[in-house]
């Protein structure tokens, strides 16, 4: 089966996300996880908290900066997905945090940017 490029761009983002997390000190748990709303590209925990991470990754900016796309509605989304995957895990919905993680590859080295608690 043929990857279409925007499944490989998305997937060269995950693949540096998960880079950049572990190197942070983020233990990453589960990529792709499908809830009924969606599906979380990353979780991971560090210090006992979750973080729920979409990633969004960029080749060029003719549709803006990767962080700049993340309307109130996938934020909501990405709530229900979270507390969808607490509620199966049984954690607590205190150490939960929605975060976004934007990779720029329109230069020469990937530039990212984490905001680790959106909401």
């Amino acid at each position: 089966m043929k990857v279409k490029p925007s499944q490989a761009l998305g997937r060269q983002g995950e693949d540096l996300a998960v880079a950049y997390l572990e190197q942070a000190g983020f233990r990453p748990l589960v990529r792709n996880f499908r809830t009924r709303f969606g599906e979380i590209d990353i979780v991971c925990t560090k210090n006992g908290e979750y973080y729920f991470v979409e990633v969004k990754t960029r080749a060029d900016h003719s549709r803006g900066k990767p962080v700049e796309n993340f309307p109130w509605f996938r934020q909501e989304r990405l709530k229900k997905m979270a507390a969808a995957y607490a509620q199966g895990n049984k954690i607590s919905n205190t150490h939960l945090h929605l975060s976004l993680l934007g990779i720029d590859l329109s230069g020469g080295e990937p530039e990212v940017t984490f905001i680790a608690d959106i909401t």
